[in-house]
């Protein structure tokens, strides 16, 4: 897919001037966010990736604007996979030899097994060749008790939510309210 993506960073200035089929691909991206409603706000803004620090894609503004900001700045770097602008991200899982001995339990973690994002966050941490066939040392023991902690239901019968987003989400408000 980044093969598909280098025009976004190669070609935008030929010879002094903007380049015409950089500038149809710049309307194929907007024409391609445009068609996700999910990321687009009022109808008419979409998120900015351009390399301004007030965008980034964090903000939404008008279309036209958008493409003026990337007429000149530039998009954000490595933005291959157009993620804020409805394009489905492919995870990578760990690879199906992937062996972790959890205490008292020795867990085979596979390729068809549901994954959270917090496996999958401690999967691209660790790499696709990550193996460990040895019993981990109890800080490591620790860390993998309080993942599984965290694939608890909050509550019985409740499996939708569990634990470790419930308490992400309240530590979240705590933040932004000042509590």
């Amino acid at each position: 897919m980044e093969d598909d993506r280098e025009w976004m960073y190669e070609g935008r200035i030929v010879n002094g001037m903007f380049a015409n089929e950089w500038g149809d691909k710049v309307d194929e991206f907007v024409a391609f966010a445009l068609r996700h409603p999910e990321c687009v706000n009022g109808g008419i803004a979409i998120r900015c990736p351009c390399t301004l620090v007030k965008c980034q894609n964090k903000k939404f503004l008008n279309v036209e604007i958008v493409k003026v900001h990337l007429y000149r700045n530039g998009f954000v770097p490595d933005y291959y996979v157009w993620i804020y602008h409805g394009e489905k991200q492919v995870h990578q899982r760990c690879s199906s030899s992937v062996r972790v001995s959890v205490s008292e339990t020795d867990q085979m973690v596979s390729e068809n097994m549901n994954h959270t994002t917090y496996h999958r966050m401690v999967c691209d941490a660790a790499g696709p060749e990550f193996n460990q066939d040895e019993e981990p040392n109890a800080e490591a023991r620790n860390f993998y008790d309080m993942i599984r902690a965290g694939d608890k239901p909050v509550y019985e019968g409740n499996s939708k939510h569990t634990q470790l987003p419930a308490a992400v989400r309240m530590l979240e408000i705590k933040c932004r309210h000042r509590c």
